[in-house]
C-alpha cells in the first residue's frame, strides 16, 4: 500500500492510514495502450479480472441519518430505492505512462437520462418540469490523504480522488467527472454537506471539482414548448487539463455496462489527483449507481492495487 507522510487540506493535518483490502486488483504491464471507447480489444486478454462484491451503505449510517437529519436531507435519507447491483467485474493495465481500468456490471436497463425537462400539459399552456429519471453511474475512489475508507460516513477524516462516470452527463464527451472528496469532522469553508456516522457524530462532506464541470445546465424557458423532452444538462469538454485528465467511455449492451477508463499515472495535480507509483501500488474503492440518487449506491470494500513489474 501507499504511505504518505502528511498532507495539509483545509487547515487540518491527516496522515494516510492503510486499510485492509477485501480484493486485490493486479495491474498488468502492457506494451500497447487500449483505446478508451467502451469496446475491449485484445490488450485486455492479459489482465486478470476480479469480481468485486457490492453492498449498500451500512444500516447504522442509514438509521442515524433518518433519525437526525433536518431540512432537505431528511426526506432523501428516508427513501428505500437502493441500487440492486451486487457485483462489479474489474480489470486494469498500464503502459508505463497511463493506467487503464475495464469495468463491467449487469444492469437490465440503460438509464442515460438525468432529470430531463418534460413538457406537461398542452402546447399552448403547459410547462417543463424536471423528470424523475436518474442516470446510471460508476464511481472509483483513490486515497490522497487520511484514513481511507469506502464508507465516507465511517467517521474517518480523509481526502480522496473520486472519478465519477455519468451515463447522461459525461459519457458522450468521453470524460469522467473528476472530483476530490474532503471528509472532515470540522465544518470546512465553502460548500459542504452535513451527515451523520452510525454513532450519531456529525461529519462534513465537501466535493470540489477538479476545475470546471464537464456539463452545464440547459437553461430553457419553462413555458415555451420546444419538444416533449429536453436534456436538463448539456455535456461539454472544459478547457482545463485538470478537469479532463481522466477519459472514459461506456457502452450498454446485453443487459450490462462495459466501461473503459484511462488516466496518466501522475497528472502533476498533487492536491486533487492520486499519483500512482507502480513500485508501491495503491488502494481504491468502487461504487455503482443504478438510476438512483447519491445516498443509494452500492459500494465495495477497500481494493488493494498491485502493479505487475
Amino acid at each position: 500500500m501507499k504511505n504518505q507522510l502528511l498532507s495539509v487540506i483545509l487547515g487540518f493535518i491527516v496522515p494516510f492510514t492503510a486499510a485492509l483490502a477485501g480484493e486485490t486488483l493486479y495491474v498488468a504491464k502492457t506494451a500497447s495502450a487500449p483505446t478508451v471507447d467502451g469496446v475491449p480489444e485484445s490488450v485486455w486478454e492479459g489482465a486478470q479480472e476480479i469480481v468485486i462484491p457490492l453492498t449498500k451503505i451500512p444500516q447504522g449510517v442509514i438509521d442515524a441519518n433518518i433519525q437526525q437529519q433536518k431540512g432537505k436531507y431528511a426526506k432523501k435519507w428516508k427513501k428505500t430505492n437502493y441500487t440492486q447491483i451486487t457485483e462489479l467485474r474489474l480489470k486494469a493495465v498500464y503502459d508505463g505512462e497511463r493506467i487503464f481500468f475495464l469495468a463491467h456490471w449487469k444492469d437490465d436497463s440503460k438509464d442515460d437520462q438525468h432529470k430531463p425537462w418534460k413538457w406537461e400539459g398542452d402546447q399552448a399552456s403547459g410547462e417543463y418540469l424536471s423528470g424523475k429519471e436518474r442516470e446510471d453511474r460508476l464511481s472509483l475512489m483513490f486515497p490522497i490523504s487520511g484514513a481511507f475508507d469506502p464508507n465516507k460516513l465511517s467517521g474517518n477524516e480523509m481526502v480522496a480522488d473520486v472519478w465519477q462516470w455519468k451515463a447522461a452527463r459525461t459519457n458522450s464527451v468521453g470524460l469522467i467527472h473528476d472530483k476530490s472528496h474532503v471528509i472532515s469532522k470540522a465544518k470546512p469553508t465553502g460548500k459542504s454537506a452535513a451527515h451523520y456516522t452510525s454513532a450519531g457524530e456529525i461529519i462534513y462532506v465537501a466535493r470540489p471539482g477538479d476545475g470546471p464541470s464537464p456539463y452545464k445546465s440547459n437553461k430553457i424557458d419553462p413555458f415555451t414548448y420546444q419538444g416533449d423532452l429536453l436534456p436538463k444538462y448539456i455535456p461539454t469538454r472544459p478547457d482545463d487539463n485538470d478537469a479532463t485528465d481522466v477519459s472514459a467511455k461506456g457502452v450498454w449492451a446485453d443487459n450490462g455496462w462495459t466501461l473503459e477508463i484511462g488516466r496518466n499515472l501522475d497528472t502533476g495535480h498533487k492536491a486533487s489527483d492520486t499519483r500512482f507509483d507502480p513500485s508501491k501500488g495503491s488502494s481504491m474503492a468502487a461504487a455503482v449507481f443504478n438510476h438512483v440518487g447519491d445516498h443509494f449506491h452500492a459500494v465495495s470494500d477497500v481494493i488493494q492495487v498491485v502493479f505487475d513489474q
